[in-house]
């Protein structure tokens, strides 16, 4: 009997998703359920029979790294031989239709969103902390909010905002004057205009539908009202649409998605055919135990099976404060490398973007290479330099000096990304080919043990992961954990349990900081050994060898502390990354010779940075002796 080789790797519900005929198609794809595989082998399956054209599919994702991966598996499946299907984000998408069916030219996009946000904030003291006030914008634009409905709308979404509502409505209806005012746009304003010309433009909306026939679309609970409304636009009547979502893993309704549209599909979609993938290949027996018995602690249906053995134990460490965590993470890094893990196999993940510096300086600080956006500022640089140029001509003089003169693999890979758009583009300048790099580029890091938060690892997956700080007040977050979010709070520690494929230690604290803590209420009842239940104090007890490996009480810990939070302030305040204030090696040094004055700071640090920085960092030095 022949079988199909595009369907062969399949199971039995994979393969019903992927030969549901051309019409509303819903997949509930858990974790590690071979979503990405199923999209793929829909979309190659679909052009090989026949009932779909490779250039007239449009598949859309949430991220440029996934955007990248479906790319890589479509041309392995032969795709890209019978064309070439559109792979995006939504932004990249809105971007390359508004490009396409315009006359004018391609809408220029903000670099510097933080200074538009001070030029609007002028005297307000969000002045001082744009990055909130573009949460809340970003958040209105998401629910397709105008500045003088905000108050309202916060109001009825009982939401927190950074100062009283109707200062932020002011401030965003400045935001949004400011960009009128300089003649850019921001990413949302791309999606937005795509919905205003595919509303108001029949032509534009008609040529839009010729070109998209067969719609494929990702991690659909996370899209947000206004994401919902692009896809309605660029889908009109049209019933091939093949959407792939999980409810376990909304976890951006802080940012504005609404999963309950997702959940309402099947009313959206008439005759919508449903397919449920509960079966997680990628994770452990083990593993996927305890992400079930977090996931067990929302009001959703659980509907995740494990297939592999249970193999390691599920591991809970309790430490004393987050500092013996710290040591204790960095010899749990060591235990991985010699179990014959390479780095990049193994991630740390935390909940909040301050637990990461500490972690991070730790395993520099004994030799352990750190997965760092390095790479991705380097990227940045390239693209600037390059969006200086005016006309095709000198774009291209630009990378072939770029590829001749020996300069970095950042250079050399964005001189790439310019020969790529030249290709495609009629009219091109450096200013569109910021923009097209902006909406199409990954410049995710790579190389070294990853240290993220939750929200950041997902889509991803490690060989070994220890999720940080599973506390009272961190997961959950004490600020959403009572609120209309607590829900999904339990969903993103969830999200995290289901990033590790082999092994997962989960610890938590005693004391952080000046508070007392203690094992996250998530914790209680933990399967540790494979399915069966156990006392988080016994699971302590089984991990006991690894804490007895765990350094003596590191004297400098305090003032690597201190330096590490004053970097990433400082960095925070300045839109740097944190190594472009001071790189991990000078921060070293600065913990180990504690220089006591300008001169001693100097011989660390350029001079004229040292008296820059003098006011602040001598005095960090000097109250911390260890």
């Amino acid at each position: 009997m022949h079988v199909d080789p595009l369907l062969a790797p399949l199971d039995e519900r994979q393969r019903e998703a992927v030969l549901c005929p051309p019409t509303p198609t819903i997949v509930h794809a858990g974790a590690g359920s071979g979503k990405t595989r199923v999209l793929t082998v829909r979309i190659a399956h679909r052009v090989a029979e026949g009932t779909a054209r490779a250039d007239h599919v449009l598949a859309i994702t949430f991220t440029r790294e996934a955007a990248g991966e479906l790319r890589r598996r479509l041309a392995a499946l032969g795709v890209m031989r019978q064309g070439r299907p559109t792979i995006g984000t939504f932004h990249a998408t809105a971007l390359s239709l508004l490009r396409r069916h315009s006359d004018g030219p391609a809408p220029v996009i903000a670099h510097n969103r933080t200074a538009l946000a001070v030029a609007a904030a002028g005297r307000h003291r969000l002045a001082s902390r744009p990055r909130d006030l573009l949460v809340e914008i970003d958040w209105a634009h998401a629910r397709m909010v105008a500045p003088a409905d905000y108050p309202r709308a916060v109001r009825d979404a009982r939401r927190e905002p950074p100062a009283p509502a109707a200062e932020v409505a002011e401030l965003y209806a400045r935001y949004e004057g400011v960009k009128r005012t300089r003649q850019v746009v921001d990413f949302d304003d791309l999606i937005a205009r795509s919905v205003d010309r595919l509303r108001d433009d029949a032509d534009f909306a008609a040529a839009v539908h010729w070109q998209f026939r067969h719609l494929f679309v990702d991690e659909a609970q996370d899209m947000n009202p206004l994401q919902w409304a692009m896809l309605a636009g660029i889908r009109g009547d049209n019933p091939d649409v093949f959407v792939v979502g999980d409810p376990l893993q909304a976890i951006y309704g802080w940012n504005g998605a609404d999963r309950a549209r997702f959940d309402a599909l099947p009313d959206v979609l008439p005759g919508a055919t449903t397919v449920v993938l509960p079966r997680n290949y990628r994770c452990s027996g083990s593993i996927v135990a305890a992400a079930r018995h977090v996931a067990a602690q929302t009001s959703d249906e659980v509907r995740v099976e494990a297939v592999r053995e249970p193999g390691r134990p599920v591991e809970l460490l309790g430490l004393a404060d987050e500092h013996e965590e710290v040591r204790a993470i960095c010899a749990l890094v060591d235990r991985a490398q010699r179990r014959g893990w390479a780095w990049s196999d193994v991630a740390v993940l935390v909940r909040t973007n301050a637990q990461v510096a500490p972690v991070a300086g730790a395993l520099a600080a004994n030799g352990v290479p750190v997965a760092s956006a390095a790479r991705s500022t380097a990227m940045a640089a390239a693209i600037s330099s390059a969006s200086e140029c005016t006309g095709r001509e000198r774009l291209a003089t630009w990378a072939a000096d770029a590829e001749e003169d020996g300069s970095g693999d950042a250079e050399r890979e964005v001189a790439a990304m310019v020969r790529a758009f030249l290709q495609h583009e009629s009219h091109p300048d450096g200013r569109s080919f910021a923009a097209w790099a902006s909406a199409t580029h990954d410049a995710s890091p790579a190389g070294g043990v990853s240290i993220l938060t939750f929200h950041a690892a997902k889509g991803r997956e490690w060989r070994y992961v220890i999720v940080a700080g599973a506390e009272e007040g961190l997961v959950p977050h004490r600020a959403i954990a009572a609120g209309p979010l607590a829900e999904e709070e339990i969903r993103l520690a969830y999200v995290a349990f289901t990033r590790a494929a082999e092994a997962l230690t989960v610890t938590w604290t005693a004391r952080r900081g000046t508070r007392r803590t203690g094992p996250s209420r998530l914790l209680e009842g933990l399967p540790t050994t494979g399915g069966s239940g156990a006392d988080v104090n016994d699971a302590t007890r089984t991990v006991r060898t690894i804490r007895s490996r765990t350094a003596p009480a590191d004297p400098n810990a305090a003032v690597r502390t201190a330096l590490a939070a004053w970097r990433r302030d400082l960095a925070r305040a300045t839109e740097q990354h944190p190594t472009t204030i001071c790189s991990d090696a000078d921060l070293e040094r600065l913990v180990r010779l504690r220089p006591g004055d300008v001169d001693a700071l100097s011989t660390i640090l350029p001079a004229p940075v040292a008296r820059r920085l003098a006011p602040r960092l001598l005095p960090l030095l000097a109250d911390r002796t260890g």
